[in-house]
């Protein structure tokens, strides 16, 4: 199995290249710090199993995974994250993700996920599950949203244009307006105005 790490912080990807350093079966192909890097990387080196950091400096995991299932479908991904909230979860799957892992998962677990995952299966990690299900039972309204798409949909309220936006954020303009697509996909609007009248309503906008 081949695998890369991605992740912006180099501690997490040397700690995690050494725990994996003597697990047979397991070739790490290379290493990326952003997900711009990780799809130059995919270009160029077959890749089985993507682990794939969820916030980073520019192109965010969820974005590259966005990309990644479009340009690299035999590219399974697993979503490392210090972050368990359910939006971050929902918005993964819905994306494509196969697998989303803490990063306090131990190593036995993180093997596991991997041989799941390139088998073709899916590999929740059991503290992520729990905030979800109890999420989908309660029917909370900012499930709708990804956390970075309920920011965008502040500023928008707020009267900001993406360019500001994009500023404010410190992401591509580009990047704005595929979370605005998606804003509009998930709110079932067509423009701006909607998309903040429903935000109001639900209670999406603070």
């Amino acid at each position: 199995m081949k695998i890369v790490i991605v992740d912006d912080h180099r501690i997490v990807r040397e700690g995690i290249s050494w725990m994996l350093s003597d697990a047979p079966g397991i070739d790490i192909e290379g290493e990326a710090d952003s997900g711009e890097a990780l799809l130059e990387l995919l270009a160029t080196t077959p890749v089985d199993v993507a682990l794939v950091d969820v916030r980073m400096e520019g192109m965010s995991g969820l974005d590259a995974l966005e990309l990644i299932r479009a340009e690299y479908p035999q590219v399974q991904v697993i979503i490392l994250s210090m972050h368990d909230q359910p939006a971050y979860v929902r918005r993964a799957i819905e994306l494509g993700a196969s697998g989303y892992l803490l990063k306090n998962t131990g190593r036995d677990e993180l093997i596991r996920a991997l041989e799941v995952v390139a088998d073709g299966g899916a590999y929740l990690q059991g503290e992520v599950v729990a905030p979800l299900i109890t999420e989908v039972r309660e029917g909370s309204p900012t499930a709708r949203l990804s956390p970075r798409e309920h920011e965008v949909l502040q500023l928008v309220a707020q009267g900001y244009e993406n360019k500001q936006i994009a500023t404010e954020l410190g992401i591509a303009e580009a990047t704005v307006k595929t979370y605005l697509r998606g804003i509009f996909e998930r709110l079932d609007v067509s423009s701006r105005a909607e998309a903040v009248a429903v935000g109001l309503r639900e209670g999406l906008i603070e």
